[in-house]
């Protein structure tokens, strides 16, 4: 399904997938508040299964510079999200909140019923634009999908 330019994610797999995916940027939309936040989720390393992730938010007016960093997704025994020294915000900040709800259901195989994630068309591992049905359903390109996160 697609919302504007955006397009929906559905299935868990496929959401940890795109979002694990080394460069991805998803929106939360929450169907309760109404309230929206795009989160850039990058890896520090690419193709380094223990590196970790940076999550920032955009909060100017530039779809592809505009983030603020906002804290760490370290891959230790178990994926943990976390602010560090350099957070741009606090525990109290909705984006936050936000962001460390979703994802913490995510580690737990969990969706919540009134969240809606979205994807902008681009792919979850490489960032190139997703053209194939299938790619932009899951999030991730065709050349792509063998080469991302398996299972987590």
């Amino acid at each position: 399904m697609t919302k504007g330019n955006m397009y929906k994610l559905e299935n868990l797999d496929d959401i940890k997938r795109f979002i694990l995916g080394g460069k991805a940027i998803i929106t939360l939309e929450s169907k309760t508040t109404g309230r929206w936040f795009t989160f850039r989720v990058k890896r520090a390393k690419k193709d380094d299964e223990k590196s970790p992730f940076f999550v920032s938010i955009l909060t100017g007016q530039d779809n592809d510079k505009s983030y603020s960093y906002m804290g760490t997704i370290f891959n230790n025994d178990k994926m943990t999200f976390k602010l560090t020294k350099k957070s741009s915000m606090g525990e109290d900040a909705l984006s936050y909140k936000a962001f460390n709800f979703f994802f913490s259901l995510l580690m737990n195989n969990k969706l919540h019923k009134d969240l809606s994630i979205y994807h902008r068309g681009t792919c979850g591992r490489c960032g190139k634009s997703l053209t194939t049905p299938e790619s932009l359903k899951n999030g991730i390109g065709p050349f792509c999908i063998g080469n991302s996160v398996k299972k987590i």
